[in-house]
């Protein structure tokens, strides 16, 4: 596996149940799909808009303390009648600034999974 380049961390696959709360309306659950420290794919059917603000509950592998991260809704990706080659149904998020354990608790998934493709 090559390295991204400098100014672009890694992504990687990072399938786990995640609490949604958006600004307005009720909590949510659903999937991420893939995580970096910049930000994550999230797998959901729950309506969602590019530019608001919510806040995302999940826990890595390993690890029982759960992060709480602010994010912005960069892109949705709405739900497919023909899901052939695409991701689920979901948006981007990207998020407001990583408090040290979580970005440290990410860093450690990325590290882990690009060791695993080495």
């Amino acid at each position: 596996m090559t390295a991204p380049p400098a100014d672009r961390p890694i992504r990687v696959p990072f399938v786990r149940a995640c609490s949604i709360l958006p600004g307005e309306g009720d909590s949510f659950r659903a999937f991420t799909a893939n995580l970096s420290v910049l930000g994550a794919y999230i797998a959901s059917d729950d309506s969602v808009r590019v530019n608001q603000t919510l806040r995302m509950r999940f826990t890595v592998p390993g690890n029982v303390i759960e992060s709480e991260i602010v994010g912005v809704v960069a892109w949705v990706n709405p739900k497919q009648q023909h899901k052939v080659h695409s991701l689920p149904a979901g948006f981007g998020v990207r998020f407001l600034g990583l408090d040290v354990d979580s970005r440290r608790r990410i860093e450690v998934v990325v590290k882990e999974y690009v060791g695993r493709q080495s």
